[in-house]
């Protein structure tokens, strides 16, 4: 028998790209979901015993139905994800294959990837770009809420299906999908108005068939079903820009019977406001509560599929008091036997569906159920950002991680510090082109923190290692210059040292005291200037000599008196001229001998009388002449003899001799003594 495989007026026909009627539909069974993916088996029989697996696999493939009692057509498209041949069967050879969402080849690919302040939509938007053509539309956004910024999120090690699954369950966000000939459509909703209904609205319940019951698509078993969930969730979460907000969040939800009030406790919460932390909370107590109400039923309504909405009439179920309901799951099972004698007419098939539905006032969202990628362990990362350093009022730097191909850098990353407390603490910003060490708070990749710097091939230490191993160094680098300042701990046996340098300033703060303990010797160089004051009292004590070399001039003025000890000689040499200016009285007293020699000229004035008082003998020696003159008279003594010369000369003729006035002593002043150090060590400095 010659036998022709062919499809037109056939309840259930299989379009593929490799032409039409090459492969007909022997059986199609498969599931379809909200918030999960499809998958569709199809056996199907061909003529050809050497289908072109490569002109198949990879391509839409679509099954066409007609929907008894109404003339529609429903249709179920796919990706034909596999491809087998199982060999000869009924004057043909049958083929088996899978078909599965363009959504399900996300999969394949996976990611990692920094989203920089944007909506989960936008997010997503970006993310369903590259597969687009593989539908006609392949992504439908039919969502009603307007959903926050966010500031960074990271697609990591993760492929683009579950990252894009895992946003929108973060925000409730469903999808299921809409099949035609050719394409599949993934729509997003975030609202049970926005899912269509089925054709006619309505479909029945009969649970006996009977002559009566009208033609068309029924439903003949029907359970309601109730799942006792978590009641209640709460939630908390910390902000460090207000770290003494209240963050505290909770939801009740809905659940009537006992224990329906159970709470579930959460942290981190993922929200920042306390506020968007309540709609996090009611939220999870919707994606909680969602498994509750359940309707499972039976039935033929092929055109019933996940998503659709839909009215239940006929029958009467007195369990049963909502009238309005979503398809939360549809499972197809198809067969048609005809080409097994070659019939090419109308064949004889069979379907049944089973189905899985919930009411629609009940909450609908996606369960949390995509696995949160985890960061094991600290990474390393560059540094990036504008100029030399870039941060923000906390501190916080751009980092660019090595696995990030675009070239994205990170969120603003807060810097672990040795001490921070309000006002006070440590304070290191790491600069640009830095290889930094990054933590993740739970190991969470959208928060990254900052927690040590390493050197690398291009960073080089300080210093040549192990030449300095022993050596341990603070050292900064010029922002916009060259130079920097160090402090150094050398700590090589007989060559410990604390080295200290400023690039330009050195200032210090003692509100104290300061001691220093010099036990060798102590050089200080000054190339400028140096200036010193002391409010208080100032002492100086040199066990040895004490010497001073001034290049220039010497300028000093005492406020008060000026006294000085010098127990063996005091010595000055005054190379220029000397001038010594006393305002009031000057007293010199010489225990013993005093010498005064002059290599020229000498000359004593006295604004009114000179006394010259001599214990034993006044002795005055001239080379040339000594002369003594009180007006126009005078006695002179020279080498020719003695002259007296005046206006009256009198000799042992009465009189008396002038006597000088007396002038007390003024009393020495004694110096104090050294007081010592006018500050000691702090005692616990000695303490180990």
């Amino acid at each position: 028998m010659n036998i022709q495989l062919l499809q037109a007026d056939r309840a259930g026909i299989l379009h593929t790209d490799l032409g039409k009627d090459e492969l007909v539909l022997m059986r199609f069974r498969g599931a379809e979901h909200v918030n999960s993916l499809f998958e569709f088996e199809v056996d199907a029989l061909s003529l050809n015993d050497n289908a072109d697996f490569n002109a198949l696999v990879g391509t839409h493939a679509s099954l066409e139905f007609d929907v008894q009692g109404t003339g529609n057509k429903r249709f179920f498209d796919g990706i034909v994800t596999q491809a087998r041949w199982l060999g000869p069967a009924e004057g043909g050879f049958r083929y088996r294959m899978s078909l599965r969402s363009w959504f399900s080849l996300l999969d394949q690919r996976r990611d990692q990837r920094i989203f920089h302040k944007m909506t989960v939509v936008q997010i997503l938007e970006e993310v369903f770009a590259p597969y687009l053509g593989l539908g006609d539309p392949a992504v439908k956004f039919d969502v009603v809420q307007s959903y926050r910024e966010l500031e960074y999120t990271v697609q990591y090690r993760e492929s683009d299906m579950d990252f894009a699954m895992r946003q929108m369950e973060r925000f409730g966000i469903s999808y299921h999908f809409e099949h035609k000939r050719g394409s599949h459509c993934l729509v997003l909703t975030d609202a049970v108005d926005s899912h269509a209904k089925i054709e006619g609205g309505t479909r029945d319940f009969w649970q006996v068939d009977g002559q009566n019951r009208p033609p068309g698509e029924h439903f003949w078993q029907w359970e309601p079903e109730r799942n006792m969930t978590v009641g209640a969730i709460r939630l908390t979460d910390y902000n460090f820009k207000k770290p003494r907000a209240a963050m505290e969040a909770d939801q009740l939800g809905d659940a009537q019977y006992a224990q329906g009030q159970m709470e579930s406790y959460d942290y981190p919460g993922d929200y920042l406001e306390q506020g968007i932390g309540k709609g996090v909370a009611a939220l999870r107590v919707i994606q909680e509560r969602g498994h509750d109400i359940r309707h499972r039923a039976v039935g033929d309504c092929i055109s019933l599929g996940a998503g659709m909405r839909l009215g239940l009439t006929g029958d009467p179920l007195s369990a049963v008091s909502d009238k309005d309901f979503i398809c939360l799951s549809a499972t197809h099972n198809y067969t048609s036997n005809a080409f097994a004698t070659g019939d090419t007419g109308n064949d004889n098939y069979s379907y049944t569906g089973d189905y899985t539905l919930m009411p629609e006032t009940a909450p609908l969202a996606p369960e949390r159920k995509t696995h949160i990628p985890v960061v094991e362990g600290p990474q390393t990362a560059a540094v990036v950002g504008d100029g030399e350093i870039d941060c923000d009022e906390y501190g916080r730097i751009l980092v660019h991680f090595h696995w990030d191909l675009l070239k994205r850098h990170s969120m603003r990353c807060r810097v672990s510090q040795n001490w921070a407390h309000k006002g006070w603490g440590g304070m290191v910003i790491p600069r640009i082109g830095m290889e930094v060490v990054v933590e993740f708070l739970e190991g969470d990749p959208d928060k990254p923190l900052v927690t040590g710097c390493v050197y690398n091939g291009q960073n080089d230490p300080p210093y040549t290692l192990p030449a300095y191993k022993a050596r341990s160094t603070f050292k900064t680098d010029t922002h916009r210059g060259t130079g920097y300042n160090e402090l150094r701990f050398e700590d090589e046996s007989d060559e410990e040292e604390v080295y200290l340098q400023a690039e330009k300033y050195l200032n210090a703060y003692i509100k104290d005291n300061e001691t220093w303990l010099t036990q060798g010797s102590r050089h200080r160089r000054v190339d400028g200037s140096q200036s010193q004051s002391v409010g208080g009292d100032k002492d100086m004590e040199v066990q040895g000599d004490h010497r001073e070399h001034i290049k220039g001039s010497q300028h000093m003025q005492l406020d008060g008196s000026r006294v000085d000890a010098i127990k063996i000689c005091d010595y000055l040499k005054v190379t220029g001229d000397r001038v010594i200016e006393v305002e009031r009285n000057a007293d010199t007293y010489v225990d013993k001998d005093m010498r005064t020699e002059t290599g020229g000229k000498q000359y004593n004035k006295v604004g009114t009388t000179q006394f010259v008082d001599a214990g034993t003998d006044i002795v005055l020696t001239a080379g040339s002449t000594i002369s003594f003159n009180v007006g126009g008279n005078f006695v002179k003594i020279d080498g020719s003899g003695v002259t007296i010369n005046g206006t009256l000369t009198r000799i042992n003729s009465g009189g008396s001799a002038k006597k000088g006035k007396k002038i007390d002593r003024m009393k020495p002043l004694k110096p104090k003594k050294y007081a010592g150090p006018h500050a000691t060590r702090y005692a616990r400095s000695f303490k180990k």
